[in-house]
């Protein structure tokens, strides 16, 4: 009895050729969690940038693949209510809400449409628009079509006029067809489906009989198609209009609430509480090819650019579908079990190994579980077709063959003593299997936790735990030329030949990966070998080529392999991936990557199998089947757009061009990439030129500059999707950071000028300060020189010679040698220091005290003097003009002491001023001073007196000039305690010279 309904299946499954609506695509849901601004959505469109709008009653929202940007009246709109969006050829987007008004959106801001008074003056205020019938222009002509209200139109100057026909057919549904549109004018209600068609100034009117009428909204649009058909529906009715055809209608099971064509001319037709149809090429009397979201209510599809398909929803969001070549089935579409282990493919049949007792058989769409096993913790971990059309099952208890009528028969584990039904006896035994696959000779090789067993016509033939006492645990297996079998293990890989089983390349550490699957191209001979955390190895000949993640790969760990032609399809825990075999190795190699935003129902693969037309992917949420033949890869460029621009962290309105502050140098830029099927996880490159040329790669949206140098800056963004689609062109934006003003040209400019004068007028300066210098110099070295002449005074000399002769002849050797020598000494002094602008204090106080000798002799030591030179002067070091203390000596000497009876004496004092540039030398006598002394001086004496001195104030006042350093003579009159005169003290300051 089992038998003959396995049979009636078959029969039934050969007899399928429509496909069944049980399976159903991986669709991307969006709700209000994930940002969309209401469940309720009426219509979904994109704009010509690639944005994608939703009109909900919440407002309208604009989504670029990763966020949401939602607005409402407190943005602009005039109501939160929008019904629909449109495009006019400017590229404004245009909002239609209800209550009927309009609002558009241009430039990041929404405008109101100047002529909503207009529209309130003229209709009812819940007029409510009908779909699709919205035309405007780029001077703002409007036409709109409204239920119940006609087609109605306002011009660029806001007359308004109404084009319904107020006559004859006045309650029929007025069609005036453009190029790409139809406009809809309703009056009244119809009691008939009764259809007048504009076009090409020609009308032609139809009747259709009204079978339903339970509906009490007159839901109705229209659209034209590529082949210039109409579509026309109001509530449930459906009908196509062709030139020179008669009309096609057909009565749908619920109200129709959208019409949409893709861009395969295909008509969608959204339902209420039914779904999307999808009717091949418009023929909705042959039934829909697809059927998706039974149950909800659909309000409108869109086929965006990149291929994929939206849907909105009238309580439940949207709906995303990267495409409709990715089906997948579950257990509510007759699966077994949602997770699947193993997957096998056999002529028309699919076999899917499910974690339980069944193999689900797939054929023509439809699923039929076949139970095989009874044992309840029986799963299925091996499958294999054979060339005779038996499926070989491998469990973890049992080893089963499946014939094409689907007889099942065990091979059951019994340690060795039985292992067929039949009762045959055998040497080894099968346990927990882990892989099978064929051998050349008509057997089965089969990998057991244990080890590798050869097995044939229902006997072990070979095992090499029993056999060769390894114990292995072989999970891929491939018979390759020469008899020789490679095994792949959770120990790495192995080999089997006539030498026997043995580590495949022991030296090198990556064949002691755990291998996964193995496979071998039919052309050059090359091995594949996927392993579980280090990619793939491709072995060719000697050499070894290692695939990771490095080189574009969505996962290290590798489940299964799969070549179908020249392709090669890598399954992982985190994706599939597709490379050509042609350029494994080269600069040329490609990875694409399918996951979940494509249409996978899990990323994480446990086995692929197929051909050049399909793959079927098992994995552990149900079966994926893609439709590889059909399958149109993205060609669409993907868009990028600048979104918002930042200065120092404030986001700034959006310009071609900034021209910034120099403090203005933190820069934030924000941009979107648009790709829906990747869901907005692209790769940006971006460059500043102006910082730099080479291109940077990231995946974020968001760049940041800080701290950069004034200059002209252009910002370039591109976009690669994960086909590596790049931009057509970049977005850009340019931005000068102005130089602070100290940097400007004209700045520059006039500091330079300011420069060439100060450097003109400090070179003039020099120039007459050099002058005056030399003509200070000049003058310095002639009062030096009548300094010199001075201390040189004939009288001193002829006084000195006259000493030294009186000495002589008084025959004081002693006294006259002494003498001479004292004057020569002096001479030397006197002269050397004559050639000096300034000389070394030492050797002035020597020419000093010399001096004072001499005279102290020649006065018979008449008077003591006393020289006294402050510690912290360095005097070898410090060096002071020469000749202007000699002269305050010579008169203490000569009006001071010379007129006094009583012993005399000279004090100099050299001490060092508080700011350390001068020293203050003082000349201390006990003579008479300087009142007596003037009036008992003759006048010659008085001229001797006033030229020495005035020689000396001369220097001082040339020094101060030359150094700018304040030098003066300061006299003091000594008295006793009776008020006489007892002496001089005088103060000069004198230069020390660097």
């Amino acid at each position: 009895m089992m038998r003959v309904i396995r049979l009636v299946f078959l029969l039934l499954i050969f007899l399928v050729t429509i496909q069944v609506a049980g399976q159903s695509p991986v669709f991307r849901h969006y709700r209000v969690d994930d940002g969309l601004p209401s469940s309720e959505v009426y219509h979904v469109f994109q704009d010509s940038k690639g944005y994608i709008w939703l009109a909900t009653n919440m407002g309208v929202s604009r989504f670029d693949g990763r966020e949401f940007r939602n607005y409402d009246v407190q943005d602009g709109l005039p109501e939160n209510t929008v019904f629909e969006i449109y495009e006019d050829e400017a590229g404004r987007v245009w909002f239609v809400g209800f209550p009927f008004q309009l609002a558009y959106y241009e430039n990041d801001t929404i405008y109101r449409y100047k002529y909503n008074d207009v529209i309130r003056q003229n209709i009812s205020r819940y007029a409510i628009p009908v779909k699709n019938s919205f035309h405007i222009d780029s001077e703002f002509n409007l036409k709109v079509g409204l239920m119940y209200s006609g087609l109605i139109t306002i011009d660029k100057d806001g007359i308004f006029k109404n084009l319904h026909l107020t006559f004859g057919n006045s309650k029929s549904a007025h069609l005036y067809v453009f190029d790409d549109r139809v406009l809809v004018s309703q009056g009244d209600t119809m009691t008939l489906y009764n259809i007048t068609i504009h076009e090409h100034n020609c009308a032609s009117s139809y009747f259709f009989e009204n079978k339903y009428k339970q509906f009490f909204h007159r839901q109705l649009m229209a659209i034209v198609d590529k082949k210039s058909r109409i579509f026309f529906t109001q509530n449930n009715f459906l009908a196509s209009f062709s030139k020179d055809c008669t009309p096609v209608y057909h009565f749908m099971s619920s109200r129709v609430f959208g019409l949409n064509t893709d861009h395969e001319n295909n008509l969608w037709v959204s339902m209420d509480k039914n779904g999307a149809l999808c009717y091949h090429d418009g023929d909705f009397k042959s039934g829909p090819v697809y059927h998706f979201l039974e149950g909800i209510s659909v309000s409108s599809v869109l086929q965006d650019t990149e291929g994929g398909f939206w849907f909105s929803t009238l309580d439940d969001g949207l709906f995303y579908m990267a495409s409709n070549d990715f089906i997948s089935y579950t257990s509510s579409d007759g699966l077994s079990n949602d997770v699947i282990n193993k997957i096998a493919c056999s002529m028309d049949r699919v076999y899917i190994g499910t974690n339980d007792q069944y193999v689900n058989i797939l054929v023509n769409g439809e699923v039929q579980p076949v139970k095989i096993s009874e044992t309840i913790n029986d799963r299925i971990r091996a499958l294999y077709p054979d060339k005779d059309g038996n499926l070989w099952i491998g469990t973890n208890e049992f080893l089963y063959s499946m014939s094409n009528r689907l007889d099942v028969e065990r091979y059951v584990n019994n340690k060795g003593i039985d292992l067929h039904l039949s009762g045959s006896k055998s040497s080894g035994s099968i346990f927990s299997i882990k892989t099978i696959t064929g051998s050349s000779d008509g057997g089965l090789w089969i990998g057991e936790s244990v080890g590798l067993t050869k097995f044939k016509v229902g006997k072990i033939l070979y095992s090499s735990f029993h056999t060769d006492s390894i114990g292995i645990r072989p999970e891929a297996i491939l018979e390759i030329e020469g008899a020789r079998i490679l095994i792949g293990t959770i120990q790495g890989l192995w080999i089997k030949d006539h030498e026997g089983i043995r580590e495949y390349n022991p030296d090198n550490a990556l064949f002691r990966n755990r291998i996964t699957d193995i496979v071998q191209c039919a052309g050059d001979k090359r091995t594949i070998i996927g392993t579980k955390g280090s990619g793939v190895i491709v072995l060719n000949g000697d050499s070894i080529f290692h695939l990771t993640k490095n080189h574009g790969l969505s996962s290290n760990s590798v489940t299964s392999l799969l070549i179908t032609g020249n392709l090669l399809w890598v399954a992982t825990n985190n994706g599939l991936n597709l490379l050509d075999l042609e350029k494994i190795g080269t600069e040329e190699m490609r990875i694409k990557i399918f996951t979940k935003q494509y249409g996978l129902i899990s990323n994480e693969i446990n086995q692929i199998a197929g051909n050049q037309n399909f793959i079927y992917i098992a994995t552990n949420e149900g079966l994926t089947v893609f439709n590889r033949k059909n399958f149109k890869p993205v060609t669409v460029p993907p868009p990028i757009y600048i979104n918002t621009f930042s200065v120092m962290k404030r986001d700034t309105a959006l310009k071609p061009g900034y021209f910034l502050r120099h403090s203005q140098n933190f820069i934030s830029i924000k941009f979107t990439g648009i790709s829906f099927r990747d869901a907005g996880n692209m790769i940006y490159k971006y460059r500043l030129i102006g910082l730099g040329e080479n291109w940077i790669s990231t995946s974020n949206s968001q760049v940041e500059y800080a701290f950069l140098p004034p200059g002209k800056y252009q910002f370039e963004v591109i976009a690669v999707n994960s086909d590596g689609l790049q931009s057509s062109r970049p977005a850009t934006i340019n931005f000068v950071i102005l130089p602070p003003f100290w940097k400007t040209w004209w700045f520059i400019t006039l500091i330079v000028l300011a420069a060439s004068v100060l450097a003109f007028l400090f070179y003039s300066y020099r120039v007459n300060q050099i002058r005056r210098e030399t003509i200070l110099r000049n003058d310095i070295s002639w009062y030096r020189q009548q300094s010199l002449a001075r201390q040189m005074d004939p009288h001193f000399v002829f006084n000195t010679l006259n000493s030294i002769q009186s000495y002589i002849i008084k025959n004081d050797r002693l006294s006259s040698s002494q003498y001479l020598s004292k004057f020569s000494r002096l001479m030397r002094l006197m002269l050397n220091n004559s050639q000096k602008h300034a000389v070394p204090l030492n050797d002035e106080v020597s020419a000093l005290s010399i001096y004072l000798e001499l005279e102290s002799i020649r006065f018979q030591e008449k008077f003591d003097f006393h020289l006294n030179i402050d510690p912290v002067i360095e005097p070898e070091v410090c060096y002071i003009p020469a000749f202007l203390i000699q002269p305050f000596i010579e008169n203490s000497i000569w009006h001071g002491i010379m007129g006094i009876d009583r012993p005399g004496y000279i004090h100099v004092d050299l001490k060092l001023n508080e700011t350390g540039n001068q020293i203050i030398c003082t000349v201390e006598d006990n003579g008479k001073g300087r009142v007596q002394s003037m009036a008992e001086k003759t006048l010659n004496d008085k001229n001797r007196k006033s030229l020495g001195i005035s020689i000396v104030e001369s220097r001082l006042s040339l020094l101060n000039s030359l150094y700018g350093i304040e030098m003066n003579i300061i006299y003091t009159d000594l008295y006793d305690k009776e008020g006489k005169p007892a002496g001089t003290r005088v103060r000069i300051n004198l230069p020390i010279i660097l």
